[in-house]
């Protein structure tokens, strides 16, 4: 008879993630991982199946917690604009309340040299998905004329992906929260125009 999991899934996806985010990927050990998650080897390769299986993981994780918080906000009808608007709001009230510890996304891209292309592609997959967002709320947009018509909404969603990751970062860096939403004012100025 098989032995039942001893362990919540959730917990080691979490504690796993942590590590990946403090040190990067290349940073942490197998070692470092089982004593973060409390699993044994064994149980750690039979489940994810190897350190890159549980990265894996972890990323998809992290999407879907992410988007759990945020997500809906660009897929709420009606479509357009204000989506966009309170989309960028909403991730500057979580990236200055303090609550996170990093996007493990962009840690995985500044680190790309150590990690293998299916991470990467992972990690791309997950950009387009969040584009496609973008494209969804500019394509109603445009349709209502609440944006040009010869406005390309699949230039503007990468512009406004660049503008986010952008944002994130500056974020990090200690810019002031005012520049900030000054930034996000231009940004839809700009589409508008």
């Amino acid at each position: 008879m098989p032995r039942s999991k001893e362990y919540d899934h959730q917990d080691v996806l979490d504690a796993a993630t942590s590590q990946f985010l403090d040190k990067g990927y290349k940073g942490v050990s197998v070692n470092d991982l089982v004593k973060a998650t409390k699993l044994n080897k064994h149980s750690m390769y039979q489940e994810f199946g190897n350190k890159e299986g549980l990265f894996c993981a972890c990323i998809d994780n992290y999407v879907q917690t992410v988007y759990r918080s945020f997500g809906h906000i660009l897929r709420r009808h009606p479509l357009g604009l204000t989506n966009i608007d309170d989309f960028f709001r909403h991730r500057i009230d979580y990236a200055y309340s303090g609550k996170g510890n990093g996007c493990l996304l962009l840690t995985t891209v500044a680190e790309k040299e150590q990690v293998d292309k299916v991470v990467l592609d992972r990690v791309q997959h997950h950009w387009t998905l969040q584009k496609a967002d973008f494209k969804l709320c500019l394509d109603a947009a445009r349709e209502r004329g609440d944006i040009p018509e010869h406005k390309d909404t699949d230039i503007l969603s990468n512009h406004l992906f660049c503008q986010l990751i952008g944002m994130v970062i500056m974020i990090k860096g200690g810019t002031d929260r005012q520049t900030v939403e000054m930034m996000i004012d231009m940004i839809l100025a700009h589409v508008r125009q």
